[in-house]
Formats: structure tokens, C-alpha cells, sequence
């Protein structure tokens, strides 16, 4: 009720010309006689000026595009940078990443590690599309967010390229493409990997491949989650559309505008067709899916099956403990309605801040007491160290979260202060860091017994091919007759 109630602050009404000359306000004027028509709320408030202009690197009938020489980072506009850093800080990761697989192989560890450090910078990422103009220390410290949008953007092709497609037509594809892309290779090489565990004439060499079979799944649930909201944020906006939503941030109410470039409209046939993808991508994955998944992991919960089917069914739960086995779809769908909330509709910035705030709030809460990780501790000079690092640093990364969004409240009520920017980006530098060690100790990590016995695969025996018998059909001549068959026949004479 208190995130609704903050929602509806964001609601608004179409204005006359009343607002006509002030900031965050553009006016519509006849081409005859120079007379206001009427004025329309920015889609980006803070990009628009008094008397109709537009803020340093923005441009478009409400400012809300950035002009030649800018990119987008979450909703301001920054000078293009002489590299993709966000590319440059996922190629980092990914060898990171690539080196601990090699060293340690791709366990639930470190799947639990890349999926942290993916939530996290979602996080962040979604939190800066708040509609604010925020501070250029924290948007310059930011900027290699866009290494977790997995799409073109994370190369930010604008700033070195000139398009010859629109933006949102090459984010849209390399967003959602590769996520099928990613399915459907998962699915080919599980089937290819179940019949090599058919063939396996040894136990052992049946269960080592059912461990490769684990791992196979365990990244491309890895890889899924990841790019999971970059593909559900671009699903969505291609919904943010004048006639869809209804608001008062366009100027042109004669067609039906899309809402982040108004230059351009949602009825061309590419953006129609877009859309009926979206709509049948959105219920079926962005929907469906997560609820899916919380379904079917509380049915193996209420059959008491998490233990016995964790060989098979353990990458959808493996990370987290055992009364917190839902909350992978959980965070799915948190990220959806944080896409919603920031990325859509154009609510006030103070709504957008305090709903997101109120999400993450009581998220924070449920790590600090629930702890859902599983533990990962070292062990060192023979004793294991009483620090739990995974919770320890979704918990530190969760208060990032909260202070960066703070900040559209503190800036609203004019409380914020330089000194709040950088100790923002000190206590995000430390959460990275400590993640750098984290990923680093993983040779010093330490299971505990009981964590060890739920992770010792259960592996599923083949079944047995049930030979079909029919009682009528008689025996050659001279072939002996066993005393199962006798028994078969009796049975089926009795029941006959």
C-alpha cells in the first residue's frame, strides 16, 4: 500500500500554458501567430530549461535525447568517454570469471559470485534511470554500468559509429536475441549430454558426467539470470508509447510518439512489429517464467525433493538456503517492477526514489536477518574465520542500492551535499573490492559438513526397460519356460 501510495504521486494532468517559460516544461507554439498551444511535462525533466531549451548534450521536442558526441548512462545524457568502459569492465570480469573456472570449475561458489555481482550492478543501473540529474561525481563514477546491459549498449556503438538503424532497434536486438540464443543452445547440448550419461557403461563415469551435465546447467542459469533484466527492460519500453500510456509528455497528441525519441512514432510497421514480439516475449518470459520457477521450486520444497533432486533440478535453487530456495524468481521479479517503476512510466522523481527505496529496504532487512546464502568461509591457519562473505557482501551491496537511491529524496528536499557523492562511490569501491577477494580466496573457502551433505549429488539411477510380456503368445519349440514368466502368466490369467 505504501509503494502504491507513493506511485500515484507521479500521476499527473496534461497542462495549458500556464507552465509556459518554466523549467522542466516545453510549450508547443502556432506557427502563425506565435501564440502557446499548450505546454507538456519533459519525459526527463531536469533536461528541460526555461524558454524551451534543452540541457548541455540533449535535444528532441522534450529534450529527451542525447545529442551527437553524448551517450545515455540510466537518465542523463555524458560526454562519449575515448573507451567502452563498461566493455573494458566486463572483458575484466569475464576473465576473472573464465580464470576461477579454470582453477576451480564453474561450482555453485562461483555461480553464486557472477550472479551477486550481476545483481548488484543491475541494481545500480536500474536505480540511475531514476528521472533526476544527478550529480556528475557519482554519473562520472558510474560509467562502467553499461557493461551489464549485455547488449550494443555496453559498447555504446554511438559514440563511435554512426547508425544507420535507431538506437532502440539495435539495443531491442541484441538484447532479446541472444537470450533465445542462450536457451536454445542450453537445450541442444542437455539433450546431447543426456545421451552420453545413457551410454556410461561405469557408475563413476556416469556421475562425472552428470556433475558436467550439473555445471552445463548451473551456467546457463548463471548466464539467464544475468541477462534476464537488460532483455526485460528493453521488452517493456517497447511499450512507451503516447496512445499505450497516455501522459502529458509529448507535444504531438495527433500520433501515437514514442516516448524516448519523439521524433519518431510507434506506428511504423519495424515498431509494430516489434511490439507483437514484445507482448509474446513479455508474457511468456518476463512473466510467466519467474513465476515458473517460484512454483515449481516451492513444490520440491513442500515434497521435501530439494536435497534428493539437487543433481538435476539444484540450478534453480543452489545458491540460497533452504527456507530462501524462491529467492532467485523473486529477485526476477523485483527487477521487472523496478524496470516498470523507472524505466516506463514517467512518475516524479520523489515517487520513483521512494518506491524503489521501500523494495530495497526490506530487501536489506531480509539479508541482514535471514541471511539467504549460502555460507562461503575460510578456512585459514587450519580454523574457519566466522565470516559469512556472501551475505556479508550482498548486504553491503544492498545498502549501496539504498544510499544511491536516496538520493533523488535528498536532492528533491535540497539536503544533499557533495561529501554524501563521495562517500557513495567510496562504499561502492569497497563492495567491488571486497568481490575482487571474495573471487580471489575462493581456493581458502571452506564447506561445512552439513553444507557438504547437501551438496553431494544425488545422482538418478537409469530406469529400466520394461519388457512388454503378452501371456497368450506361446514359447518356441525347444526355448525353456523361466519361472518369472510362469509367475506373469498366473497373474495375468487371475486378473484376465
Amino acid at each position: 500500500m505504501l509503494a502504491l501510495g507513493l506511485a500515484l504521486l507521479g500521476l499527473t494532468t496534461t497542462h495549458a500554458c500556464s507552465q509556459q517559460g518554466q523549467a522542466g516544461y516545453h510549450c508547443m507554439y502556432n506557427s502563425t501567430s506565435g501564440d502557446c498551444v499548450h505546454c507538456a511535462r519533459c519525459f526527463f525533466p531536469d533536461n528541460c530549461l526555461t524558454n524551451n531549451s534543452c540541457a548541455a548534450g540533449t535535444a528532441g521536442p522534450t529534450c529527451e535525447i542525447c545529442t551527437t558526441g553524448h551517450y545515455r548512462l540510466g537518465s542523463v545524457c555524458l560526454p562519449c568517454p575515448i573507451a567502452p568502459w563498461g566493455a573494458v569492465f566486463l572483458g575484466g570480469v569475464l576473465i576473472s570469471v573464465v580464470m576461477a573456472t579454470i582453477v576451480h570449475g564453474f561450482t555453485v561458489s562461483l555461480a553464486t559470485k557472477v550472479k551477486q555481482l550481476g545483481h548488484f550492478l543491475q541494481f545500480l543501473l536500474l536505480s540511475l534511470k531514476m528521472r533526476l540529474d544527478w550529480p556528475s561525481l557519482i554519473a562520472q563514477s558510474l560509467v562502467f554500468l553499461p557493461s551489464v546491459d549485455l547488449n550494443s549498449h555496453t559498447f555504446i556503438p554511438e559514440c563511435f559509429f554512426e547508425l544507420s538503424i535507431r538506437q532502440f532497434y539495435l539495443h531491442w536486438t541484441t538484447a532479446v536475441v541472444p537470450v533465445l540464443v542462450v536457451a536454445l543452445l542450453a537445450h541442444i547440448l542437455d539433450k546431447f549430454m543426456k545421451r552420453k550419461i545413457g551410454r556410461a557403461r561405469k557408475e563413476e563415469e556416469r556421475k562425472l558426467r552428470w556433475r558436467r551435465r550439473g555445471q552445463v546447467r548451473r551456467c546457463a542459469m548463471t548466464v539467464f539470470v544475468l541477462m534476464f533484466s537488460p532483455a526485460a527492460a528493453m521488452i517493456i519500453r517497447a511499450f512507451a508509447c503516447q496512445y499505450t500510456l497516455s501522459t502529458d509528455v509529448v507535444l504531438d497528441h495527433t500520433d501515437n510518439i514514442f516516448l524516448y525519441d519523439q521524433q519518431h512514432t510507434c506506428s511504423e510497421m519495424p515498431f509494430q512489429i516489434i511490439q507483437a514480439l514484445s507482448l509474446l516475449y513479455l508474457v511468456l518470459v518476463v512473466i510467466l517464467l519467474p513465476l515458473g520457477l517460484l512454483f515449481w521450486i516451492l513444490r520440491l520444497r513442500k515434497f521435501n525433493l530439494l536435497k534428493q533432486n539437487l543433481a538435476t533440478q539444484g540450478w534453480m535453487y543452489e545458491s540460497y538456503r533452504r527456507r530462501f530456495c524462491v529467492l532467485e524468481p523473486a529477485v526476477m521479479m523485483r527487477k521487472v517492477l523496478s524496470v516498470l517503476l523507472t524505466d516506463l512510466y514517467p512518475l516524479q522523481p520523489l515517487a520513483q526514489a521512494g518506491v524503489n527505496l521501500t523494495f530495497s529496504g526490506v530487501y536489506l532487512f531480509v539479508v541482514v536477518l535471514g541471511r539467504p546464502y549460502r555460507p562461503a568461509k575460510w578456512r585459514v591457519c587450519g580454523k574457519v574465520l566466522p565470516l559469512d562473505l556472501h551475505n556479508i557482501f550482498e548486504a553491503l551491496a544492498t545498502l549501496c542500492v539504498c544510499c544511491l537511491q536516496v538520493v533523488p529524496i535528498l536532492k528533491e528536499t535540497d539536503l544533499y551535499h557533495e561529501y554524501m557523492g563521495i562517500s557513495l562511490v567510496v562504499v561502492i569501491s569497497c563492495t567491488l573490492l571486497l568481490w575482487v577477494i571474495m573471487l580471489a580466496g575462493m581456493s581458502k573457502e571452506v564447506q561445512l559438513e552439513e553444507e557438504m551433505d547437501c551438496t553431494e549429488p544425488v545422482v538418478p539411477k537409469p530406469k529400466k526397460k520394461r519388457e512388454k510380456f503378452v501371456f497368450w503368445h506361446r514359447n518356441k519349440v525347444g526355448e525353456g519356460v523361466t519361472a518369472v514368466e510362469l509367475t506373469v502368466r498366473e497373474r495375468a490369467l487371475t486378473t484376465f
